[in-house]
């Protein structure tokens, strides 16, 4: 293993295009990358889209950058802060910022804007929905404009990933009340401190970002620009590779991936992802849900949700047996050869196979014979010969909304719905618009959404299926939350070592399984495809854009003479 120091970039990238035979790095240059759409929001605290997330990393700095996820877990190297240490008690963690940083306007990175950071992810106003991470931070206080004192209320496993997540904003936010964030338009106001910074942006068709004079390591970055084209269609993406004028596809359709794995330009990397696609079923009657946040005096406790899914189940899919039977009528292995062309996992749980927690025990097979006998059990049958069964006069018909703009979900839709037929289940597909598709999910209008859900490196389930992620328009579409489920997740959260937590992940896992609110239908492989003109880059479980500071392009041919 070759170590280098910081501040060695180039001398990286020159020593890896020598030992592949390949062409010393370019200084300079624009790096295109295709995105789907575009990005949602450039405040990291009202994104909601995974791949904009990914943009994000390289205009607003984290204390520390995670890297490395090897299958387990990952490491910590300096970023924002220069060094950090644990008091004894392990109770108070302090971090060093360093003093070169510089915001894009110039002025310094301190620990102030690391304090107005915390109180924004804090703030009931904004609902950032990762707010429960820093439950357990009882204050973040300023010994000086470059050291920065998490104080906590225990000690537990993964207090330095609570406390590196998210982003660092500027405290010149502050002019923008928390309430107001996800509304507000902020590329006139942003104020970045990264790789990159702003520069161009026209919406529907590309962004630019420019190397930042203003950044710590700005002399050791190639690229002068990333630009980011947005490009709707998959299949005209991956054309728009092949033809040369994009040199990064961060999602390569999974049918057309052996096209790529020849060993020739441009070239695939595929790796483990963090995430999974599921499809989620609602355990409340969706009508009675909208009446309910009419009532006066409406507060949406998990209480008030408890008791409407008490008196108002859905007629359907509150029931557990149902759930089961579903998940094993679906032939998921289909899904994976006839979407994916094998490149994912059958899912299991939310705890993704690449994470150290995840217990390993044999997902539920597809087995219709025992889907048929679960749904004989709770009273659905087929009475009238039309294919479908039905109990007390409602047909066994699901109709589930999924992002009309996502090809893949929508052939994963149509194979499960395909599955289901053969024991009596009508799966109705509801394309919608990605706005609308979010606004019902949130809204919980629907009777089963397919979805996806990417996972951090550290094990968060409750994110997406505990009580508190059920209330205000959280990510727990389906309501599904018991005591028992909650208790294990925040038994297994408060754990002073991943040793201690792990029998109780194993436990949460199997009431998952059990229970099943979600069929998580595949873990994803990642597919990025990388252009000819790709010299280095750096793509991985984290990020397809992990590193991009230290990517570099190819010197143009020479022209023939």
């Amino acid at each position: 293993m070759i170590r280098l120091r910081r501040g060695s970039i180039l001398g990286l990238a020159a020593l890896l295009a020598t030992a592949c035979g390949g062409d010393a790095p370019l200084r300079g240059g624009s790096l295109v990358v295709a995105l789907r759409a575009d990005v949602d929001s450039w405040n990291p605290y009202t994104s909601q889209d995974a791949t904009s997330a990914a943009v994000l990393e390289s205009v607003y700095p984290r204390l520390v950058q995670e890297v490395g996820l090897n299958g387990a877990s990952s490491r910590f190297d300096a970023w924002l802060a220069s060094s950090w240490t644990f008091s004894p008690d392990r109770l108070t963690l302090t971090f060093q910022l360093r003093t070169d940083a510089r915001w894009s306007d110039g002025t310094a990175v301190t620990c102030d804007d690391v304090q107005f950071t915390w109180q924004a992810q804090t703030s009931p106003e904004l609902g950032w929905p990762g707010e429960s991470l820093k439950r357990r931070i009882s204050s973040v206080d300023c010994r000086d404009e470059h050291t920065a004192v998490f104080r906590f209320t225990s000690a537990y496993a993964d207090q330095l990933v609570d406390a590196n997540d998210n982003a660092i904003v500027p405290r010149a936010y502050a002019t923008v009340p928390f309430k107001d964030w996800k509304s507000f338009a902020w590329p006139p106001r942003m104020i970045s401190c990264g790789p990159f910074r702003l520069a161009s942006l026209s919406p529907g068709q590309e962004v630019v970002l420019e190397r930042d004079p203003h950044w710590w390591g700005a002399a050791d970055v190639p690229l002068d620009r990333v630009v980011f084209r947005v490009q709707p269609q998959a299949a005209a993406a991956f054309e728009r590779l092949l033809e040369g004028e994009v040199d990064v596809l961060p999602k390569v359709p999974p049918l057309r991936a052996a096209e790529l794995q020849g060993g020739t330009a441009p070239r695939l990397a595929e790796f483990p992802s963090l995430s999974f696609t599921y499809i989620g079923w609602n355990t409340l009657d969706p009508r009675a849900y909208a009446e309910g946040r009419k009532a006066p005096g409406w507060m949406e406790s998990p209480d008030d949700l408890a008791g409407l899914r008490r008196d108002h189940p859905h007629p359907i899919l509150s029931d557990p047996r149902v759930r089961r039977a579903l998940t094993l009528a679906i032939d998921r292995r289909d899904l994976i050869d006839g979407i994916w062309s094998g490149h994912a996992l059958v899912g299991d749980t939310p705890v993704v196979a690449c994470l150290w927690a995840h217990e390993p025990s044999t997902p539920l097979p597809f087995d219709p014979e025992r889907a048929m006998a679960l749904l004989e059990d709770a009273g659905w049958r087929d009475t009238d010969g039309d294919g479908v069964r039905e109990r007390g006069g409602i047909p066994l018909a699901i109709r589930v909304i999924v992002n009309a703009e996502n090809q893949t979900r929508k052939d994963a839709l149509d194979r499960a719905a395909a599955s289901l037929a053969r024991v009596g289940v009508r799966l109705v597909p509801d394309p919608l618009p990605r706005g609308e598709f979010g606004e019902r999910a949130r809204d919980k209008n629907f009777d089963a959404v397919l979805a996806g859900w990417s996972a951090g490196t550290r094990v968060e389930p409750q994110n997406l299926l505990s009580a508190r992620a059920a209330v205000a328009r959280g990510y727990n579409f389906t309501s599904w939350f018991t005591p028992a489920s909650d208790t294990l997740m925040s038994r297994a959260a408060d754990s002073a070592t991943r040793e201690e937590a792990l029998p109780l992940w194993a436990a949460w896992q199997q009431l998952f399984r059990d229970e099943q609110p979600l069929t998580i239908l595949f873990e994803e492989r990642t597919l990025v495809g990388l252009g000819a003109r790709v010299g280095w880059a750096d793509p991985s479980v984290l990020s397809p854009f992990q590193n991009i500071h230290r990517w570099w392009l190819k010197p143009s041919p020479e022209p023939a003479r």
